[in-house]
């Protein structure tokens, strides 16, 4: 090799590293840390990542942005594990009654593999209670609680988990469980939102002290309600857009929702645009009332919103179009499958969620 080839070679390499990270990076909160995801990927070619979901209540479109994640992370060298997370929905403060969990399981499933078609012959799919319940995890879980206060369990679940005035043992065992998952998944690096913070950093504290290595943590932003205050809520229909909302409620919760004319922050429908609709069309189209404008960069869409070139229903009524061809698989599946919805309804009733 000549010192041109060499050069070019070393570019390349380098140019390529950046490109891994970016793509990660994008659309992300925060990620803990680069230096370690940087180590990751000199040092493999091909990393072990997975992503949780607890089957508690609907499936909504807040979970996408972590699968719009999912896919970049396999893009540039992740095998990917889904942990649908049982034991976990029952140990929040019992959201899924331990008889219900087998159904709702499969409800989750069924979602996920509708939505990710294709790619879901790339994913290993598991269930926390395939390996939760077994003599070593249960032994590594009490090792782990050694090294865990009850206070800072608590904190750790915080944001995730719903916390009584008088705290029940389950909710102090859900982050640490948490964290044993990642040992039983071969994981190095996790994925998740960003109210899931504090449990993987109680993770990256306490797990090299029993000998285990920290993850690199990936966390990516929550939808923000369409009701505008807080997240969108699986407990709150006014709140989401579920996978499987028939045509005429998805338009109504769209037109209704909170969008102030050139503000994107904590805007519900600038956020679906920015973190689920780009990634996965690449491009989008807005009808105004003179034209159609094609945009294929996220960046000059949200440029031209905040200048007040595009008006708040125009935006709203353009990407109904969008988000209804990404859920009518799921929904026309549940459709047929209408003895199955029923089952999963009554379910939910037990838990008082409430389908719109």
């Amino acid at each position: 090799m000549n010192g041109g080839e060499l050069i070019y070679s070393l570019f390349s390499i380098d140019g390529i590293m950046r490109w891994k990270i970016e793509k990660i990076k994008r659309n992300c909160v925060e990620v803990v840390t680069e230096k370690d995801l940087k180590n990751l990927l000199e040092q493999k070619k091909m990393f072990n990542f997975y992503w949780g979901i607890a089957p508690t209540g609907p499936f909504h479109l807040g979970y996408l942005i972590s699968l719009c994640k999912l896919h970049d992370l396999i893009e540039v060298g992740g095998k990917a594990t889904i942990l649908i997370a049982d034991l976990h929905a029952y140990l929040d403060d019992k959201k899924t009654p331990w008889e219900e969990m087998e159904i709702r399981s499969k409800y989750i499933e069924k979602c996920l593999k509708l939505l990710l078609r294709e790619k879901t012959n790339k994913i290993r799919f598991v269930r926390g209670s395939d390996f939760q319940l077994s003599k070593d995890y249960i032994a590594d879980t009490l090792k782990l609680s050694g090294y865990v206060t009850a206070k800072r369990a608590i904190r750790a679940a915080s944001e995730v988990v719903r916390i009584r005035e008088a705290p029940l043992i389950s909710s102090l065992l859900y982050p640490i469980m948490q964290n044993v998952d990642i040992k039983y998944l071969d994981a190095e690096l996790v994925l998740g939102g960003i109210d899931q913070r504090h449990i993987y950093t109680l993770g990256r504290e306490v797990l090299p002290k029993i000998g285990w290595k920290k993850p690199v943590c990936i966390f990516t932003p929550l939808l923000t309600s369409l009701k505008r205050k807080g997240k969108m809520s699986a407990s709150k229909p006014e709140t989401h857009i579920t996978l499987h909302e028939n045509e005429k409620v998805l338009a109504y919760k769209i037109k209704k929702a909170y969008c102030p004319p050139k503000k994107v922050e904590n805007n519900p429908i600038m956020e679906i645009v920015r973190y689920i609709l780009f990634p996965l069309f690449k491009k989008i189209e807005i009808k105004g009332r003179d034209e159609i404008i094609t945009y294929e960069s996220v960046d000059k869409l949200i440029n031209d919103y905040k200048k007040n070139s595009i008006h708040p229903l125009d935006l709203k009524k353009s990407i109904i179009h969008y988000v209804n061809q990404l859920i009518e698989p799921v929904r026309e599946y549940f459709v047929k499958n209408s003895d199955f919805f029923s089952e999963i309804k009554e379910s939910m009733k037990k838990s008082g969620y409430k389908f719109f």
